[in-house]
């Protein structure tokens, strides 16, 4: 059993075989490293791999099993590389007396760099405000000539005494935890070190903060000294760091215009309407020569001949019209403007030279990630509220706080979804994963936040929690991994139709043995080579966050809208389910509305909107001080045995309680650092 935090949970790491278990010579013998750093508020060793080291002879040095380093560094599933540096837990090496004051020391003044592309040795030393050779000197393994991106680089600090932030007696922040957020995920939004909060707020330990929990954040303010002699001599190559940091943005200066039921709203639409005839087959395919990609071009095209993408495109813009219906009746005036971007970013630029779209009060769209580069500049620029439909990443709407993400990330989507897991505490959990080392950081994030949801809803009791690494080739591992007494939650969070199905058919074989359900993504409700059955007979849940209920009236009342104007079905859907012509009413609805209600200034009211719409609407959350919104609604599904899909609630997490010393003593133990409390 491992100890996370106050609870226990077994797991068990099965079909996973470790690269240098099993060797022919003698391994080299290991020297512990006495390099420790704070990496996301957990100490470490950094140990680099020497000529002959293996993942055994590592491990025996440090006292830590073969599974704990590969949870911690994915990559050795494939092998251990001369050089590579590996992180080593400190929590789990050998017993030891520990000097906190001396790591925290040591983790402060390094910090840990990916190089982006196009960067330099030169370019990061002025993004750090240090000199080049401090980077040389803490990474002599680098070629400057040869940096690649996705390079690690250690960064270190100046001296405490030179650039340790100061704060004043008031300069503190107080904010209340909110479930599901992390140490992490909080320093971002504050812009501040994970290091920082911890050490501010000494009650938290190692461990991570409860729901509920109210902690400080130390904000960086100026105490009144003598200055010393400014030296300008750096002046010409060195960047500020305001001027390469992003700042915080609180839409201050938005113009005070309350809502007129006078005033003409401008809107803009970017849709790649694109009707241009498609390229022929025999030119996509002509210098293809892997037979299995060139199968895989002609089916995709075939299934464009049947549904163009154009017509994608149609039905969001169709769906689009009936909400500007819908609000016309309302007596709202609105001047509507459709902008054909095609797939080109050209054609995007020169649509962006148009001076009149600086004025415009909301812009929805675009569809693709070059086009959406383009115009969320504009937007920022401009200060225009955007709206886009289906991009998921989080690159852009944390750098642009006009920005509105209406499709949750990935991010979002697995916190939701490891608060319905954790509520299933008492099940067999078992993690399904394929062999993949390029989705390892996926299945870490993932079981980190399932970890932290787990200690909420029943910190004390044992969880039994294991995983499974399969191939495609067998899937008894799975079996083997049921229990015939307990309830057995199979997660897969995949969107492999391959493994999917050889998953399920796995399952629905075992039903009359164990007590099964299974839990997927979106994308599995549309996977065309499983039988729905087996779907219903498992109880599959599955999230979504724009899931087409047609027993829901509101949905009914759309479609009938959409046929009588139309005198189709809108049927296009995305990858994810999103339907593209409920997508378009849905979007335009929603913040049209909101301009009709709350004016341009719409984006301050957010908390109190929450139209009737036809999926359930958005719930909006801002990714960053200096960020834009993210839709973070996800609602959870489930395929029931009488053969219908019913919407499932996740349960809150049971009150926590805490307890707490007299202030007295809370106040001696911060005059006096040597006080025991044990």
């Amino acid at each position: 059993m491992i100890s996370f935090q106050n609870r226990r949970i077994l797991f068990l790491l099965l079909g996973l075989a470790f690269s240098g278990m099993v060797l022919s010579q003698e391994p080299v013998p290991v020297e512990r490293s006495n390099n420790k750093v704070i990496l996301e508020g957990k100490v470490y060793y950094i140990h680099m791999v020497k000529p002959g080291q293996t993942l055994y002879s590592i491990a025996r040095a440090y006292d830590i099993s073969q599974k704990e380093i590969a949870i911690e560094n994915p990559g050795v599933v494939s092998g251990l590389q001369i050089g590579q540096a590996l992180k080593i837990p400190l929590e789990h090496a050998l017993d030891e007396e520990i000097d906190t004051a001396e790591e925290v020391t040591l983790a402060d003044s390094l910090r840990m760099h990916t190089v982006q592309a196009g960067e330099t040795v030169f370019s990061i030393s002025r993004i750090y405000q240090i000199d080049a050779e401090s980077i040389l000197s803490a990474n002599p393994g680098i070629d400057i000539n040869d940096l690649r991106p996705g390079d690690q680089l250690i960064i270190p600090q100046p001296s405490r005494k030179e650039k340790e932030p100061v704060y004043n007696e008031e300069g503190f922040a107080y904010h209340r935890v909110k479930r599901r957020e992390t140490l992490y995920s909080i320093a971002r939004y504050y812009e501040v070190s994970v290091e920082e909060i911890r050490e501010v707020n000494p009650e938290l330990g190692w461990g991570g903060p409860k729901t509920g929990q109210i902690i400080r954040i130390p904000l960086r303010q100026v105490i009144s000294q003598i200055p010393a002699a400014p030296d300008t001599s750096a002046y010409d190559t060195a960047m500020r760091a305001d001027d390469i940091l992003p700042k915080p943005y609180q839409y201050e200066d938005l113009q005070v215009t309350p809502a007129d039921p006078r005033r003409v709203y401008r809107i803009a639409f970017f849709i790649p309407f694109d009707f241009r005839a498609p390229e022929p087959l025999d030119s996509l395919i002509a210098d293809v020569r892997s037979e299995s990609r060139r199968n895989r071009i002609i089916e995709k095209y075939r299934m464009d001949q049947r549904i163009p993408q154009s017509v994608n495109f149609l039905e969001f813009f169709e769906g689009s019209l009936l909400a500007i219906d819908s609000l016309a009746e309302t007596g709202m005036k609105l001047d509507i403007r459709y902008y054909d971007t095609g797939k080109s970013a050209q054609q995007t630029t020169k649509i962006l030279r148009d001076e009149s779209l600086r004025t415009f009060d909301l812009f929805i769209g675009p569809f693709y990630r070059s086009n959406l580069e383009l115009v969320s500049d504009f937007a920022k620029e401009y200060r225009i509220p955007l709206a886009t439909p289906f991009y998921s990443e989080q690159d852009l709407v944390s750098e642009n706080p006009f920005l509105f993400q209406v499709v949750p990330s990935r991010n979002a989507e697995y916190r939701e979804a490891a608060g319905l897991i954790a509520s299933k505490y008492d099940h067999n959990i078992v993690y399904v994963r394929e062999e993949d080392t390029l989705e390892a950081e996926k299945h870490r994030l993932f079981k980190e936040y399932i970890f932290d949801e787990l200690d909420n809803y029943h910190p004390e009791e044992p969880v039994v929690f294991k995983e499974v690494v399969l191939q495609l080739s067998r899937t008894d591992e799975i079996i083997q991994s049921l229990s015939a007494d307990k309830k057995n939650l199979v997660i897969v969070p995949t969107r492999n139709e391959a493994l999917a199905s050889r998953v399920v058919s796995s399952l629905y074989f075992n039903l009359k043995q164990y007590d099964i359900q299974l839990m997927g993504t979106p994308y599995w409700p549309e996977f065309t080579s499983i039988d729905y059955r087996y779907y219903h007979d498992l109880r599959l849940i599955f999230y979504h966050s724009q899931w087409i209920d047609y027993l829901d009236p509101e949905v009914s009342r759309f479609l009938i809208a959409y046929r009588n104007r139309f005198y189709d079905e809108p049927r296009s859907r995305t990858g994810k389910g999103i339907n593209y012509g409920v997508a378009g009413f849905e979007m335009t609805y929603y913040f049209i509305n909101a301009l009709r209600i709350y004016g341009p200034r719409f984006i301050l009211s957010l908390d109190d909107y929450n139209p009737d719409l036809v999926c359930g609407g958005f719930r909006f959350s801002r990714v960053t001080t200096y960020g834009g919104y993210e839709n973070e609604k996800v609602t959870f599904y489930q395929f029931t045995p009488g053969m219908r899909i019913e919407k499932i609630e996740v349960p809150e997490p049971p009150r926590r309680r805490f307890f707490f010393r007299p202030l007295e003593d809370r106040r001696r133990k911060f005059l006096n650092d040597e006080i025991d409390w044990n």
